[in-house]
């Protein structure tokens, strides 16, 4: 056997598969990079079809979904309500009272107040747990003020009619308050820690539902919980994006899973 031959053979075998080789790999780069020009970032879809957004929260990284009981209001600690009196019937005091009924002795005006001082105000001295509640909305075509319950700083969202975690101050016809509706939300416990989506992301789920149309304008974006189908005693609510499309429209898309959530009655926007 001519070694010299054979040795040369391999040579010019092995030049001409590192030849091939390289060409594959220039050919794999030119194809990524050609990818990655033409594939569109959200951020580029909403800039072509004029969807608006501010600065989105960034804080959040970690979520889990939470537990809660209604809590059952009981007879006495409705007694020690200074300055109003129940609007149920007295022989439901003696039941399980989680949705509580009051009315004020005396109209409290809000006129020319600043509104939402004025309801911090309410609820520190005259509102059970009031410290738990945050001003939200206040419609001057229903007068109505509504008020919800955090969580550890973080809102938990609700349908208005559905109505758990929330006061709802009543108006007469010269906006004082006279009633109010209370449910409250206790013995709260987290479950497991998970990565949550990125604000972005609940943007994105809208615009693929359709519910994020063009044109359109987002003007707020909270991270908080949000439970699609209340019930009666024993609550489980969802780490929430809650978004606002023209002021006028709140959507919810589970800040885990990424679904965008329907609430099962129409939204009632205070605003």
């Amino acid at each position: 056997m001519d070694w010299s031959k054979t040795k040369t053979v391999f040579i010019i075998a092995f030049l001409i598969l590192d030849i091939y080789l390289a060409f594959q790999y220039v050919e794999k780069i030119k194809s990524s990079k050609y990818d990655m020009i033409t594939k569109t970032t959200i951020e580029e879809q909403f800039a072509a079809e004029n969807i608006q957004f501010g600065k989105l929260p960034k804080e959040v990284i970690e979520g889990s979904y939470i537990t809660a009981e209604s809590k059952i209001f009981k007879e006495e600690e409705i007694e020690q309500l200074k300055n109003q009196k129940p609007m149920l019937p007295d022989e439901e005091l003696t039941r399980s009272v989680t949705k509580l009924r009051m009315s004020f002795d005396k109209p409290i005006p809000i006129v020319g107040e600043n509104i939402e001082n004025k309801i911090k105000q309410i609820l520190t001295t005259q509102i059970i747990a009031g410290s738990q509640y945050k001003f939200w909305r206040y419609s001057k075509e229903t007068r109505e003020i509504i008020c919800l319950q955090e969580y550890k700083g973080k809102i938990i969202f609700q349908d208005v009619s559905d109505g758990i975690g929330m006061i709802v101050f009543y108006l007469n016809d010269k906006n004082e308050i006279v009633s109010y509706q209370q449910t409250l939300l206790e013995d709260i416990k987290e479950l497991e820690k998970q990565e949550i989506l990125p604000a972005i992301k609940a943007l994105e789920a809208l615009y693929e539902k359709n519910d994020l149309k063009s044109n359109s304008k987002v003007t707020d974006v909270e991270y908080g919980y949000y439970t699609q189908y209340p019930l009666s005693e024993q609550q489980i609510l969802a780490p929430t994006w809650h978004v606002v499309v023209n002021k006028t429209e709140d959507y919810y898309v589970n800040a885990l899973e990424g679904q965008v959530i329907k609430p099962e009655k129409e939204n009632n926007n205070l605003e």
